[in-house]
């Protein structure tokens, strides 16, 4: 007779995982929008002699108006009802499966990582860049199999890097308009940077680690919390200074470790990308002065017509085509943080907004 016991067992633990997932899932829609998302990431990057301690990544952050770039709005959907349904049932498919496979695949590096270093054979930040690796493996695989969303993918200065042994230290912006963005981001990772991508970390907010597979993924992988209040969209950063403290002082450390770095200058989940950016913060700026590096801009479109910021769009799917555009690296050494924020609104704004780039003479006007 056949056992039937642990097949049972494990098709409850799916369905206990799926129904926490989808708990999760209507938690962080409602925080992302009743809430500033303090989630703003930054990436790390290599080669830092010094980050300066005053260094502000919000609260006093030069920030300005948005450029008005009406464009169509989210509620114009391209797909017909049964499509919208499919496709949003596909994307939930996708985070539950997501959720389900990524401690399947990181326990068995989190073991060889935990013994190769109790040896001495493997450094922290090697274990730390492996995890990432086989994180983001796992969300590119799973993004074949699931495919909900049509992913654009145009990042020609990324291949034609592609072979560099040694690819230039480099600070990654971008702007920030679902809870999807993570997802595209590191299911595309090796796509938008290259396959000899250096290794990049995260500084997340804090209050991610409620979610269990955030808090393993972004533990393993090195990424640094900050304590940050959850105000209005748009207000001042409110930071715990102790945590902010703790965060430059291991971002230093992984700037000498060679960790590119990404921010997401807004700071929060942008409700309304087709009228152009949230305020926009300068510590890009201050971070690629003090590092030295040039800034390489990344625009994102469309995920925000699969899960909207908003709580009362959510996700009322409208399409399924999402564009990630790498720009040409900065050449341009901006002169102050207003002059990067005038920039990023300029090249990222108007891809945000419209999923159209600007002509090759504005690109050269702003980044070269």
């Amino acid at each position: 007779m056949r056992n039937t016991t642990t097949p049972a067992f494990l098709l409850a633990l799916v369905l206990v995982t799926c129904g926490n997932l989808l708990h999760n899932i209507d938690a962080f829609n409602v925080a992302s929008t009743n809430a500033t998302k303090r989630r703003s990431l930054i990436h790390r990057h290599v080669g830092v002699s010094h980050i300066p301690d005053n260094l502000d990544l919000g609260q006093n952050a030069v920030s300005t108006p948005t450029t008005s770039l009406v464009n169509t709005p989210s509620s114009a959907s391209t797909l017909n009802p049964i499509q919208a349904a499919l496709t949003k049932y596909a994307m939930i498919s996708y985070i539950s499966h997501l959720c389900i496979a990524l401690p399947m695949v990181l326990f068995p590096t989190f073991l060889k990582n935990k013994v190769m270093m109790t040896l001495g054979l493997q450094t922290k930040s090697a274990s730390e860049h492996e995890a990432l690796r086989v994180s983001q493996e796992c969300a590119s695989t799973l993004l074949k199999l699931i495919p909900f969303m049509n992913l654009q993918i145009s990042s020609p200065h990324m291949q034609e890097q592609a072979g560099d042994e040694d690819p230039v230290p480099t600070i990654w912006v971008s702007n920030h308009v679902s809870m999807l963005d993570t997802f595209v981001f590191l299911s595309s990772d090796e796509q938008l940077r290259g396959k000899n991508r250096r290794p990049i970390k995260t500084i997340y907010w804090k209050g991610l680690d409620s979610n269990p597979i955030c808090k393993l993924v972004f533990s393993m992988a090195g990424f640094i919390p900050i304590d940050m209040a959850a105000n209005g969209s748009g207000n001042p950063n409110e930071y715990n200074r102790a945590s902010f403290k703790n965060m430059l002082k291991e971002t230093k450390l992984a700037i000498n470790e060679g960790f590119d770095i990404f921010i997401l200058p807004e700071g929060q989940l942008n409700p309304a990308p087709e009228a152009g950016l949230q305020p926009v913060f300068g510590s890009p700026f201050a971070i690629a002065k003090s590092s030295k590096r040039p800034i390489q801009m990344i625009g994102l479109y469309g995920c925000h017509h699969l899960w909207h910021a908003d709580e009362e769009t959510g996700m009322k799917v409208v399409g399924r085509d999402v564009k990630v555009k790498v720009f040409p690296p900065c050449t341009k050494e901006f002169e102050s943080a207003e002059e990067f924020i005038d920039a990023f609104n300029a090249v990222v704004g108007t891809f945000g907004a419209s999923g159209q780039e600007l002509s090759s003479e504005e690109l050269d006007h702003w980044l070269t």
